[in-house]
């Protein structure tokens, strides 16, 4: 039977966390633990020795304690004799659906390791004891892994959940911002951007017609409706990360450091939206981090998005998904080009192993990715 909501499950932390392992650090120099919530200003402190830099206590409160999903769920590895830890990594409840049927999904991040202990080696023990946790092998769980967790996970046998590079198109709005990023001189930059903003965009209005009778609106938050349109515009038969009111608003609208605006199509008989897309706005450059429309409503949402993010003042806006993503036509046809995004995809459901391991059985968006 076909869903017609998109139901939050309870967080299942407390079992989580409870649960004996099966195994313990086979080094007694270290203990591999799962850290509660009063112990998550220690992982914070790790991520930020490892990466060099401090991020805002919100956004870490955020991300860990705020998620509509449930509580993070943080494998350390801490040094026995003073207790500090040392490498840490979140597993973060998230959203993932095999066609109509929910799964236990994870999006796994800040991978780090405290500066002095780098390339020791811990990686490894820390993975092995968190296989032997009797639901290590019951989640469907996403990852954007950098180089150095690429390789880790290839050195530990798990090489097969790395499944590719996710495909990026970038639309030219106008301004120098493309145009530097391509390599042109300061003084060149800004008329060409400002010609090829110009060009693309009488391109995109023969390319991108609205379909009438709707009403566009710029949202201050997803109301419940939004629930449907995903439904109806977003299904998938295999993997996918259907985004309901609650996790939209907490994903974007309440975002403690970045500015993401929704914005809707409108049915006017019904006062219901029919279609959505939510941009993000960073200076010049914007991203259309969600987009949920049927093949009618898309040029036309996607027209307005375009719209919107160059009177914010943006001179890109771009967008990335896996090679199967559904609007990758109409995009292309409306100008916007292909560029590498060196955004990796790892994948991995143990239910089904082999078949999550394909790329073009995934369907994401941005907002599954870059969450800070």
């Amino acid at each position: 039977m076909t869903p017609t909501t998109i139901p939050i499950p309870d967080d299942i932390f407390d079992e989580w966390i409870s649960l004996p392992l099966g195994s313990q650090s086979e080094d007694p120099r270290f203990v591999i633990e799962r850290i509660p919530p009063e112990r998550f200003p220690e992982v914070y402190d790790c991520v930020d020795d490892a990466f060099g830099k401090r991020r805002d206590r919100a956004l870490y409160d955020w991300l860990y304690r705020e998620n509509p999903y449930g509580l993070a769920r943080v494998w350390t590895t801490t040094e026995a004799a003073t207790g500090r830890i040392l490498k840490t990594g979140a597993f973060f409840p998230w959203p993932i659906w095999r066609g109509d049927t929910p799964r236990a999904g994870s999006l796994a991040g800040d991978a780090a390791t405290v500066q002095e202990w780098q390339r020791k080696g811990l990686a490894a023990e820390r993975r092995r004891v968190r296989r032997t946790h009797p639901m290590s092998r019951t989640f469907a769980t996403i990852a954007g892994p950098n180089e150095g967790s690429r390789t880790v996970a290839t050195k530990a046998g798990e090489g097969s959940s790395l499944i590719g590079d996710l495909v990026g198109g970038v639309a030219v709005l106008g301004g120098a911002d493309l145009a530097e990023r391509a390599g042109l001189p300061a003084v060149l930059a800004r008329p060409t951007g400002a010609v090829a903003g110009a060009l693309f965009a009488g391109w995109r209005r023969v390319a991108l017609g609205s379909r009438p009778g709707r009403r566009f609106e710029v949202v201050d938050r997803c109301s419940s409706d939004f629930d449907a349109v995903t439904l109806a515009t977003m299904r998938f038969d295999y993997w996918w990360t259907p985004h309901n009111a609650t996790f939209l608003n907490w994903r974007y609208v309440d975002h403690p450091a970045e500015t993401y605006q929704p914005l809707a199509l409108v049915d006017p008989a019904r006062d219901e939206p029919v279609a959505y897309a939510v941009v993000r706005l960073a200076g010049t450059q914007s991203t259309l981090a969600e987009f949920a429309a049927t093949p009618e409503d898309a040029p036309g949402l996607l027209a307005q998005a375009v719209r919107f993010a160059r009177e914010a003042g943006a001179e890109s806006l771009n967008f990335f998904s896996t090679p199967i993503w559904r609007h990758w036509p109409l995009f292309r046809r409306a100008g916007f080009l292909p560029y590498r995004t060196g955004n990796f995809f790892e994948a991995n459901d143990w239910a089904d192993k082999d078949f999550s391991e394909d790329i073009t059985k995934w369907q994401v968006t941005p907002g599954d990715r870059d969450y800070h």
